[in-house]
């Protein structure tokens, strides 16, 4: 018995806490501001109408100076710094006093603590210099500006509550702009992520069938005999033009060597101009479609005679069976190469005739077809897969800050507020 009245006695009260939406947000705090507004103008107008007497009243006292100046006999040294300094001072503290004080509470505080820097500054600066020859005048506008600053000082914590307060809504409007973004764009992922996914297995199903489609054509293929013959027609024409390039090249390359051989004799001798021949000769062997060289017979010919020349005095010496065969009867050399050149035409002449029946055959027309749709199946699936990731990974970055951002939001709230308040985001 004597535990429970303990334990009832020893409760807390229960703080009561108010459940606001998201939405409640702006009208609340549009509706708290003008009151928040009104309540610190009200609370301000004692200390402002104070503070317009006490700045009238050091205009007034300002102004006197001069004429207390005319009025007064100064010992010389005085009468010198008075007719310097009072009008430095006068028109320093004028300068500061005169500045406009508006209706805005706030920007009465800042207009008036500008004016008390003024003051100061004034009081600091000429002022100090009329203090032995208006000690009374001084004494009093010293006093007057001590007199405004202590209500400056008075009014400073109630402006420093409520600027804390007009802080806190702002940051608090920020906050709430956060939140609805932040909502806002996990709602369209939620959508968005769903919609993609399945247009990603829509296409992989798609690719599925076209693969199954592309199997069943080569099937269809493999037992074409049709086509068999024509898959060794064509590999039967590769083979001709390889070996047609083969024993071109055989050619060409131990033509190449002696050339070589006699540019540098030519060369050596001071016959730039055969040089040149024979190097533009072995640059037309060595580079380019020889096929479509028609000037490769000719220019050998040309030169013939000049590498004979130089094999038969012994200045080119044919160290290798393939040299020595070639110039056994160097004048075959162009009509070897004429006959090369004519069967290599002929071999591609042929391959390409083929390569057009082969893009002509139905089933190859449907194969290519299949192929080229399902290359652009695949990349479309490549690019929405990236996107979706993309997706998923701004999800994933946004739905951890939505709980830390709504307690920093609960927490705002109720310090402006200056309750317990639970914000309901949906």
């Amino acid at each position: 018995m004597f535990r429970r009245v303990k334990d009832l006695l020893g409760r807390k009260e229960i703080e009561e806490i108010q459940e606001i939406s998201l939405d409640e947000i702006p009208q609340l705090l549009a509706t708290n501001e003008k009151a928040w507004e009104d309540e610190f103008s009200q609370s301000t107008v004692d200390a402002r109408k104070e503070m317009i007497e006490i700045r009238d009243h050091m205009i007034r006292a300002v102004q006197a100076l001069s004429k207390t100046e005319r009025e007064a006999a100064f010992h010389p040294k005085l009468e010198k710094i008075a007719k310097n300094s009072i009008p430095q001072f006068e028109k320093a503290l004028l300068s500061a006093l005169n500045r406009q004080l508006p209706e805005d509470p706030y920007a009465f505080y800042q207009a008036c603590s500008e004016i008390l820097k003024g003051c100061v500054k004034g009081l600091t600066g000429p002022g100090r210099y009329l203090r032995n020859v208006l000690p009374e005048e001084m004494k009093e506008i010293s006093l007057l500006v001590d007199a405004f600053g202590k209500e400056i000082n008075n009014l400073t914590p109630r402006v420093a509550e409520w600027r804390k307060r007009k802080e806190g809504v702002g940051a608090l409007r920020e906050s709430l702009s956060r939140m609805k973004e932040m909502e806002r764009t996990a709602d369209e992922l939620s959508r968005d992520i769903p919609v993609l996914g399945k247009e990603i297995s829509d296409l992989n199903e798609e690719l599925k069938r076209r693969t199954g489609e592309k199997e069943s054509c080569e099937r269809t293929l493999a037992e074409d005999s049709e086509y068999r013959n024509l898959m060794q027609e064509a590999a039967d024409s590769e083979g001709q033009l390889l070996e047609t390039d083969r024993e071109m090249h055989s050619v060409t390359s131990t033509l190449s060597h002696v050339l070589r051989k006699a540019e540098k004799i030519a060369h050596h001798r001071a016959s730039e101009k055969l040089s040149k021949q024979l190097n533009q000769v072995e640059i037309l062997l060595s580079g380019g479609d020889l096929l479509s060289d028609e000037e490769l017979p000719g220019a050998i010919t040309a030169v013939l005679p000049v590498m004979v020349s130089m094999i038969g005095s012994g200045d080119i010496q044919l160290k290798n069976q393939e040299e020595r065969s070639l110039f056994a009867s160097p004048e075959k050399i162009p009509l070897i190469l004429q006959d090369h050149l004519k069967r290599r035409a002929d071999a591609l002449e042929k391959a390409g005739e083929i390569k057009k029946r082969m893009a002509l055959y139905p089933a190859i027309q449907t194969l290519t077809r299949i192929d080229a749709e399902l290359k652009s199946l695949d990349a479309t699936i490549s690019d929405k897969e990236r996107q979706l990731w993309d997706l998923k990974r701004k999800k994933e970055e946004i739905l951890p800050g939505i709980p830390s951002l709504h307690s920093l939001m609960e927490r705002q709230i109720s310090a402006i507020l200056g309750r317990k308040i639970r914000v309901i985001s949906r």
